[in-house]
């Protein structure tokens, strides 16, 4: 299986976005990538993410979570779930910014369960993040 790489562009929404606003990329490590962005409070203004799946390629689900630590896939529970296709892409600008009081977390998983810890592939997601 190739690697596709693409040309995510930062500050692509910078004029509609705070001036601190900072940025998080990843390309995935085959794990489930739990990774904490932000330790404190704060919001998320957009999310640029790519499934390079291709062909008989599975969904990927980026998982959101209010937390001030890594989080335990598996056990803790996401507050939001993103779906993403084999082969397929979605950016989403939210321009009040999507508010996590705790802090500012992630995984990447590759099944639907609400609790699913299944690792996903090596460079089969790429994940842009504005927060502040």
């Amino acid at each position: 299986m190739s690697s596709t790489t693409y040309n995510i562009v930062p500050g692509r929404y910078d004029r509609d976005l705070p001036i601190s606003t900072k940025t998080h990329f990843i390309s995935s490590a085959a794990t489930t990538n739990a990774t904490l962005v932000k330790g404190s409070a704060g919001s998320i203004f957009n999310i640029i993410v790519h499934n390079t799946d291709q062909g008989a390629g599975h969904a990927h689900y980026l998982r959101l979570y209010n937390l001030n630590r890594v989080p335990v896939v598996g056990t803790d529970v996401p507050m939001a779930i993103i779906n993403i296709a084999a082969g397929s892409s979605k950016e989403m600008c939210f321009a009040s910014g999507i508010t996590f009081s705790n802090g500012i977390a992630y995984s990447i998983t590759e099944d639907d369960e609400l609790l699913d810890d299944t690792a996903v592939e090596t460079d089969s997601v790429q994940l842009y993040i504005g927060y502040m």
